[in-house]
């Protein structure tokens, strides 16, 4: 007998049959699966960015409060730290020392704990004051404590002895004269030209006074040449500004300036406030500069050549550090200071404990003094600058803050201006806000 062959034809057609299944299961897979993981990106993409809106709205509301609260500070400075009562019992003081720690018990969780580990209080009852879902950073400078370029603009007329103008283009000789910037002007420019610190003083005059006339470095005001710019023969041409400057990055406008003259000096410009630095805000190049202007006759060789950064710079240092438990109430103050520095108080002996040979370390070297001379004047061995000429201690009046608002893969800065003498409406009172950014 023969076995029964169709079977065995049946079930290779059935195993073929199989085989096509599986191609074709395989084949839909290879369609289907680009779909799904595309729709499951876009779905976590969508949730992301739904969380970041979210994220976005909270920073922004946190960031809102942080400027309602920046207006309660400088009501503090206006209505308190400036009154004469305060100073007569308190001494000399400014927001700009207590705002960021104030500030910390609502930006972040553990902000009132290290508030009170400052002030030696307990402040656990303040620590639901801190914002939840999200923190900021808050800093408030002085602008008075800054070389306001603006000030190029106030030329002095011939025979006027008080020259803002001249000033200026001194201070901003001075900052640029270290050895250490040397590079900055030893290279090629964009346009192909190389600048002294002459010609970048000299095009920044030219460029913010208001007249066409070259700015004379040697007299100090606009010459009778005319201004030889060459902005309107660039590929984009524009005019020089001849006025006061809004922002300090319309600098980079100025013929010899690009990012790393600015990186280098940005920092130390405003276009805010009067034209003489305030000593109670001024950074240590703007304070050395201060020391070196009104220094006397017998230590004006501790200021030039090598001798200001060995010896101009660490007193200015020496100064800035002291200036933060209490600030100057007169100039004369800053006078005897830089005088005697050995004779400032030490902080640690003002809370009424004996340093330990740790804490002595790590405290300021004291620098060598250099006599300043408080206002300027003349005799038969010639004449001198004075502090009163390039500098003040007045109450500052203008201030920029900066908030750094963070949720969490959001993160938004935001700059702002304030003018606290800024006259509004009658009914409005004082204050305004200048200049106003979000980044």
């Amino acid at each position: 007998m023969t076995t029964p062959r169709p079977r065995l034809a049946r079930s290779k057609r059935a195993g073929a049959q199989h085989g096509v299944a599986v191609l074709l299961v395989l084949a839909c897979l290879a369609v289907l699966a680009p779909f799904t993981m595309s729709f499951n990106y876009q779905a976590r993409v969508d949730w992301q960015s739904a969380v970041n809106v979210r994220d976005e709205v909270t920073a922004r509301n946190i960031q809102r409060g942080a400027v309602q609260l920046s207006l309660l500070l400088f009501d503090i400075q206006r209505m308190v730290f400036n009154q004469k009562q305060f100073r007569d019992f308190m001494g000399s003081m400014d927001i700009t020392q207590v705002a960021p720690y104030l500030m910390s018990a609502f930006g972040t969780e553990d902000g009132a704990e290290g508030l009170g580990d400052l002030a030696g209080i307990d402040t656990s009852a303040l620590s639901e004051l801190a914002i939840s879902g999200g923190s900021f950073e808050y800093r408030v400078m002085a602008e008075s404590g800054k070389i306001n370029v603006n000030c190029l603009a106030q030329q002095a007329k011939a025979g006027e002895k008080d020259n803002p103008a001249g000033r200026t283009v001194e201070t901003l000789e001075a900052l640029m004269s270290p050895t250490l910037y040397d590079p900055y002007f030893e290279e090629e420019k964009a346009d192909g030209q190389y600048y002294s610190r002459t010609d970048v003083v000299r095009a920044i005059a030219d460029y913010i006074d208001d007249d066409r006339d070259r700015f004379d470095v040697i007299k100090l005001r606009s010459g009778s040449a005319d201004e030889n710019d060459r902005y309107t023969e660039l590929f984009d041409p524009y005019q020089p500004r001849n006025a006061r400057l809004d922002s300090v990055d319309e600098l980079h406008l100025v013929a010899g300036i690009d990012d790393d003259w600015m990186a280098a000096f940005g920092s130390e410009l405003t276009v805010y406030g009067a034209c003489k630095v305030n000593l109670n805000f001024a950074s240590a190049e703007q304070s050395a500069l201060v020391i070196r202007h009104s220094v006397s006759n017998q230590d004006k060789w501790k200021t030039e050549g090598e001798n200001f950064m060995l010896k101009t710079m660490p007193l200015a240092n020496y100064v800035v550090d002291m200036r933060e438990f209490n600030l100057f109430e007169k100039v004369d103050d800053f006078k005897d200071l830089v005088a005697k520095p050995d004779q400032f108080v030490n902080p640690m002996l003002m809370l009424g404990q004996d340093p330990s040979q740790q804490q002595q370390s790590q405290l300021p070297r004291i620098p060598e003094g250099i006599e300043v001379r408080v206002k300027a004047g003349e005799n038969e061995d010639g004449a001198w600058n004075g502090l009163t000429d390039v500098a003040t201690v007045a109450p500052e009046r203008i201030y920029r803050i900066e908030v750094i608002t963070t949720v969490g893969a959001v993160n938004k800065r935001f700059q702002a201006v304030y003018d606290m003498q800024y006259a509004r409406a009658q009914s409005q009172g004082k204050g305004a806000w200048l200049h106003v950014r979000e980044d």
